[in-house]
């Protein structure tokens, strides 16, 4: 008996070290690690977290009105509940995958520090994929997916290497000297550069998110190892364009207009606040954790599907690896371009492939967003388009919902799937 459980044992954890098996092509081998927040850390931080007062109540902060902001009465249950929060539990999760942290040179950032989480295939055909998160989001949003592959493929079958970093500057991933000023198109080819590093330069292939898409776009302009990709998220170059697209708009379409519209008149504040004071924005936010919880979890809540809400462990997780990381005034090099652009009534257009194969998938609740016949005349090298009715801006959390979460999960892989299966059989 005890012979078998430990043979059961042994084949269990030898088939998840397959998955850590860097590729023989590799050029730049990375370094294995398993992440832990010092115990002087988390004790630091309930001690801060404490010790935070939370203002006296307002007319607005008594009503519970997306339009202005979360509510105070959601503010102190939140504080209660991340007083009590197991953030070993959340680390475990982090560990649960390989992590690896790696140097990326660029010719202008100079040495570039990257973390990614990764399962590497042994299979001799595997298609590399690399998958960018936004903000503020981190790699830890595709935990789940990677759980899902794990489940459904063997090393031996897994027809990916699924590469998931922490975007420059991003979490775990350091970013240039403070005397340079990173972008998204310097975040571009350090992404890029990985990808290479890693031995993949005959070819990979990219999904992006959020500032993730901006990044994923770029790199399908620039790199030649990019042979296709993927988006969740895709705006307009300008809100003028929005009444081109109610022109062939469905009437679905015509409902999430009327949102990215609301959007744009009383929702996008945040992107004005971090393009235009980035710099106080990013020290408020890191001199107290219920400062940074405050400022992203509303957010985080109205851009989530009403019918599928994140669990407030979910959110308290996000926000909890951005101060443990020291990560949000890092993170903002978006936004003073967004908000430059937004002052000539754009939304951050930047360089995007017309040639390469390109697929595009919708959420519900994303705030941004192009109909399909616009998507199509704007990109003719989009040859994969699917409008998934659940979810909204964190379509890979793992929390969502009980109930639901899996069937989610599922089809955000199963959209990649049938788009990248084109190119490789899946």
């Amino acid at each position: 008996m005890f012979s078998r459980i430990l043979l059961t044992y042994f084949a269990f954890y030898n088939a998840v070290d397959a998955y850590r098996a860097i590729p023989s092509g590799v050029i730049k081998a990375p370094q294995e690690f398993t992440y832990r927040v010092p115990n002087r850390k988390t004790k630091e931080f309930k001690t801060l977290l404490s010790l935070s007062n939370i203002g006296s109540e307002t007319w607005y902060n008594t009503r519970d009105d997306d339009g202005i902001g979360g509510s105070r009465e959601w503010l102190i249950g939140a504080k209660d509940a991340w007083m009590k929060h197991d953030w070993r539990k959340e680390e475990k999760l982090i560990n649960s995958n390989a992590n690896f942290m790696t140097t990326v040179d660029d010719p202008e950032l100079g040495s570039v520090k990257i973390h990614f989480t990764a399962l590497f295939s042994t299979k001799p055909n595997a298609l590399p994929l690399i998958m960018l998160h936004g903000w503020p989001g981190s790699f830890i949003e595709f935990l789940p997916v990677l759980d899902l592959l794990k489940d459904k493929y063997t090393a031996d079958t897994l027809p990916h290497h699924v590469i998931v970093p922490s975007l420059p500057d991003f979490g775990l991933s350091g970013g240039p000297s403070k005397y340079l000023e990173l972008t998204v198109e310097s975040a571009a080819r350090v992404m890029d550069q990985l990808m290479l590093d890693l031995g993949f330069g005959e070819g990979y292939v990219a999904q992006g998110g959020d500032v993730g898409s901006f990044v994923t776009r770029i790199m399908s302009a620039t790199s030649a190892a990019c042979k296709a990709f993927h988006l969740n998220f895709l705006p307009p170059d300008s809100l003028n364009e929005i009444p081109l697209m109610r022109a062939n708009a469905t009437q679905v379409e015509v409902k999430h207009l009327e949102r990215m519209t609301n959007f744009g008149a009383s929702g996008s504040s945040y992107l004005m606040v971090q393009g235009q004071d980035t710099s106080i924005i990013g020290l408020v936010l890191s001199s107290n954790p219920l400062a940074m919880l405050a400022w992203i979890g509303p957010k985080v809540i109205a851009w989530s599907d009403k019918r599928y809400p994140l669990a407030l462990e979910t959110v308290l997780s996000m926000v909890n690896f951005y101060w443990h990381t020291d990560s949000s005034a890092r993170s903002m090099y978006i936004y003073p371009a967004a908000a430059r652009a937004a002052g000539r009534n754009e939304l951050l257009p930047v360089a995007t492939s017309l040639e390469k194969p390109f697929g595009y998938s919708v959420f519900p609740m994303e705030n941004l967003f192009l109909t399909e016949a616009y998507a199509e005349e704007i990109y003719p090298n989009m040859v994969y388009f699917n409008r998934i009715e659940k979810v909204g801006t964190y379509p890979s959390s793992s929390r969502a919902q009980a109930d639901n979460s899996r069937e989610v999960i599922s089809q955000r892989w199963s959209s990649l799937k049938s788009f990248f299966g084109r190119w490789k059989p899946l």
